[in-house]
């Protein structure tokens, strides 16, 4: 009986620590300022060319008992295919409890040169007693002797990786890495570092979920695959499994970065406290057909930011100037511009609650037609109310180069908001769909509103000289109520704005001294029938009175169309 000791000479040794299972090296990822925290790793020689390291052992209870299992890191440093010496994988605990593993099915029972192999074990025990490992052993088992001869061929300390399950006070329990520390994810053959930078609480119609986002950086010489693992929370008493919500595999050159996605759904009335990352190993056990048992293991353990909710802080933004977008983000590309041009807050009588509308202008700086960014929008309030943004209706799917379009977004908010202290988030909704990411945000305000003869109708600039309100009847068996507004206005449209049907209009709305709307007309600023410079003569046939309303005046509204209908913002009264 042999105890092999570890393999740890020269270069070869460290890179082989780096190929078996990532060992500690401290590094910086991208925008971190902490070191890259990694479990420590040592591979032993299980023959002259093969080494080994332990992945990881769980110890978990399920409904069948006490289900143990362990997968066990193989590389064949030689020339020639090597074979997997026979052997038991034998599991113990200090008092010299030992069980032994069943290999899965797929196990690998040789080896290509170079080539890196990955042995599965588990067994089920009817038992409820506490089970803490202290190693592994690798037993080759002669039964063609009597008695048997018994050698042991590796054992490898297992006490510090065992995986006792999220909910299990038994054990050694994961440390929580503070949020927003730079980890590799232990016992994966990658050189990918991963960096907590976003957690936010959504709703969509399959439930509520908290919606995890990793910044990942390759400080490798290859392109490397995201590979596969998971987090999953805990709240109470129970664990709730997340999943990726990235629609393709996410590929990172090296020397690059992306972001991946992971959503965690959970109940209603919920809050998670923990979250953990998770890895999947798959035991085959033997048959027809063959069964395949999923083995989870704990790898890291996240504490949740402060708040529980962590997202890009915003940037200080002067309106009209350039938004500075996420450089990773993939809803506008590099040679689309956006601006916002106008925030205005108003109220909506008869409607009992406020409107925010923000116009956006997206600019083509590139020498091809681009598509319009498709992307949402979020107001958050000084008090943390969030609103979701409407995007204004049958926008135009293409801009050419050195041009812009206007799309606007209106924001339903109640009566108590004041419009300060705001941050306005501009989403991606298409990567992590049904779930969004924040590409930009900005600290802003809602815009104080003048009592100027100028109107705010970007890309129109409208000035009101002059105007008049008259009222006539007209018919002597019937009798028609009349009013006309005569308007003097001078409008200029911004340079290299593309303006169409599909932009903000004008409605004038004639009111009587009671409040109640007796007529309205729309202006429009394309097409036929347009508002122009100079005077112009609007009427109001359509009147909803039995008599005729003098004084009334005229509340002229900009009125833009979203996909949940009509947005309308006061601009002026007219008396």
């Amino acid at each position: 009986m042999r105890k092999r000791t570890p393999w740890k000479t020269g270069i070869t040794a460290a890179a082989l620590a780096a190929i078996l299972v990532q060992a500690s090296v401290p590094a910086l990822a991208a925008d971190a300022q902490t070191s890259v925290v990694s479990a420590p790793s040592v591979n032993y020689g299980l023959t002259s060319d093969i080494r080994a390291a332990l992945k990881g052992v769980s110890v978990e209870s399920t409904a069948q008992g006490l289900q143990l299992a362990a997968v066990v890191r193989l590389y064949n440093g030689g020339t020639v295919q090597n074979r997997v010496p026979e052997h038991e994988l034998r599991i113990r605990q200090a008092d010299g409890l030992t069980y032994t593993l069943k290999p899965s099915a797929t196990n690998k029972t040789a080896l290509q040169p170079k080539e890196i192999g990955e042995l599965v074990y588990m067994a089920t025990v009817d038992s409820k007693a506490e089970f803490k490992p202290a190693d592994l052993s690798l037993v080759n088992v002669n039964e063609y002797t009597y008695p048997k001869q018994e050698t042991t061929l590796l054992t490898l300390p297992a006490a510090d990786q065992v995986w006792y399950g999220a909910g299990s006070e038994n054990g050694r329990q994961r440390e929580s890495l503070a949020w927003g520390t730079t980890f590799r994810i232990p016992g994966l053959n990658s050189e990918l570092v991963y960096t907590p930078v976003g957690l936010s609480k959504q709703s969509t119609a399959q439930g509520n979920a908290d919606v995890v986002t990793l910044l990942v950086e390759n400080p490798g010489v290859g392109k490397e695959t995201v590979p596969s693992f998971r987090i999953d929370g805990r709240a109470a008493a129970k664990t709730y499994t997340g999943a990726f919500t990235d629609k393709q595999p996410v590929v990172v050159e090296a020397g690059a970065k992306a972001y991946v996605h992971i959503a965690i759904p959970y109940e209603n009335g919920s809050a998670l406290t923990e979250l953990f990352v998770m890895t999947t190993d798959t035991f085959t056990q033997a048959g027809n057909p063959a069964t395949q048992i999923a083995i989870d293991t704990g790898r890291l353990k996240l504490a949740l930011p402060d708040g529980g909710q962590a997202d890009r802080l915003p940037d200080a933004y002067t309106l009209g100037t350039p938004i500075a977008f996420d450089p990773l983000t993939k809803v506008v590309d590099a040679q689309t511009e956006v601006s916002l041009m106008e925030l205005h807050l108003h109220e909506n009588p008869d409607e009992g609650y406020q409107t925010v509308v923000g116009k956006f202008k997206i600019t083509n700086k590139g020498s091809i037609p681009a598509a319009l960014p498709a992307f949402q929008t979020q107001l958050v309030s000084g008090t943390g109310a969030t609103y979701a943004g409407s995007r204004q209706a049958n926008v135009a799917e293409t801009l050419n180069p050195g041009l812009s379009y206007v799309i606007s977004y209106s924001f339903n908010v109640p009566q108590s908001e004041k419009g300060d202290a705001l941050t306005l988030k501009l989403l991606d909704a298409q990567t992590a769909s049904p779930y969004v990411s924040t590409a930009a945000s900005l600290a802003t305000s809602v815009q104080q509103e003048t009592i100027e003869e100028r109107l705010d109708l970007y890309p129109f600039d409208v000035k009101l000289n002059y105007y008049t309100i008259s009222a006539a009847t007209t018919g002597a068996q019937t009798i028609a109520y009349t009013y006309k507004v005569l308007l003097d206005l001078d409008i200029a449209q911004a340079e290299d704005v593309v303006a169409d049907a599909n932009s903000s209009k004008l409605r004038f709305e004639v009111v009587d001294t009671l409040g109640r709307i007796l007529g309205s007309t729309d202006g429009v600023f394309t097409g036929t029938n347009k508002l122009v410079s100079g005077r112009q003569t609007l009427t109001f046939a359509n009147i909803k009175s039995e008599q005729l309303e003098f004084p009334v005046t005229v509340n002229v509204y900009e009125v833009i169309q979203t996909p949940g209908g009509e947005a309308k913002r006061l601009l002026k009264t007219l008396r």
